[in-house]
């Protein structure tokens, strides 16, 4: 009876887990297809901003369009406005109490944004070393790793604080979009860091193009400011993307894909 009752109540969590998922799935699917009738009815663009440790819409932030004003983002994390034109890079001033303030550049073409969703970091301590991927809703699980080379390796696999200091990943995404988040509380200057993303959903597949078509990109936080900025290139067949290295504390870009 004990044992049959166990089984009912765990069947009742899966249901509900899968509900939710695929809810938060169609409330997804839902604002992109919403998005693209705005930009058809009135031009109106749209970029969404979520916490980097959370995936929760970034609320009453203040976002500074460079040249086109200023914006507070609703209950979605989300602003609209008007482009200047069809071709340009939209200068973007994201300021939110507890936050890093994040300074980019959002790419418009023929009148659309290329990828309008942008984590964003809460503060951390000046000597923290952050890093943010993004991408968009293809593939489902893309992975972030961190290896500290012969001493560890932060992935999905291994999440735990770290041997020499506090070292996680924070945030896993398995269902698209991420963000996925790793955290380490120190750079050592005398050793050698590898970061890399690699493709889960298409691990068996080696010459996918679906991981370069992804729109992935990689934020780095560092001396507790947006540090970098790094997005994969297109039409690359491969399933591991080498993004940066880090020799003697420089970041080196690699940026290629295998």
């Amino acid at each position: 009876m004990l044992k049959s009752r166990i089984c009912y109540i765990i069947l009742i969590l899966l249901y509900f887990s899968t509900f939710l998922f695929c809810q938060s799935q169609r409330d997804i699917a839902n604002t992109k297809f919403d998005d693209a009738f705005k930009e058809i009815e009135s031009g109106t663009l749209r970029l969404y901003f979520f916490d980097a440790l959370t995936g929760e819409a970034t609320q009453n932030a203040n976002v500074t369009l460079v040249d086109n004003g200023e914006f507070i983002t609703d209950n979605q994390g989300k602003i609209e406005f008007l482009p200047l034109n069809d071709n340009y890079i939209q200068q973007v001033i994201f300021k939110k109490d507890g936050y890093i303030t994040s300074d980019f550049g959002v790419e418009i073409m023929v009148g659309t944004i290329v990828f309008n969703r942008f984590s964003v970091s809460p503060n951390m301590d000046i000597q923290n070393f952050r890093i943010v991927l993004d991408w968009d809703k293809e593939p489902r699980d893309l992975d972030a790793h961190f290896v500290k080379v012969d001493e560890y390796h932060i992935s999905y696999r291994d999440m735990k604080v770290l041997s020499d200091g506090a070292g996680r990943l924070d945030r896993d995404d398995m269902n698209g979009y991420g963000p996925e988040t790793i955290t380490v509380q120190q750079i050592d200057k005398g050793a050698v860091y590898e970061y890399y993303v690699y493709d889960y959903t298409n691990r068996n597949k080696n010459k996918s193009l679906t991981l370069a078509n992804s729109k992935a990109s990689v934020k780095i936080y560092a001396e507790g400011k947006l540090l970098r900025i790094y997005k994969i290139k297109s039409n690359q067949a491969g399933r591991k993307w080498n993004v940066f290295k880090i020799v003697n504390a420089e970041i080196i870009l690699e940026d290629n894909i295998k």
